[in-house]
């Protein structure tokens, strides 16, 4: 059961982490045309998956820390825009 569940966690957070990843090069290279209050829903949309991607991870035994930093980093990346 156990090893079942690290694979649906391993899968949703493969599933997670491509989503982020689509969604932050596209707000990236989306960003100097954008409307500002799309800008900020977009920002926030994104944040708020990384927030989820990073408790996932954290949560997971052995946790991916190459991954959580790299959420970090992203993360950071992003506040520091606009």
């Amino acid at each position: 059961m156990l090893v079942n569940m690290a694979d649906e966690q391993i899968v949703l957070l493969n599933k997670i982490t491509a989503i982020i990843d689509e969604k932050a090069a596209k707000y990236k290279d989306e960003l100097a045309d954008m409307p500002r209050v799309r800008a900020v829903n977009e920002k926030k949309l994104i944040v708020d998956l990384i927030d989820e991607a990073l408790a996932l991870a954290e949560s997971m035994k052995p946790a991916p820390f190459d991954l959580i930093a790299d959420f970090k980093r992203l993360k950071q990346q992003l506040n520091n825009l606009h």
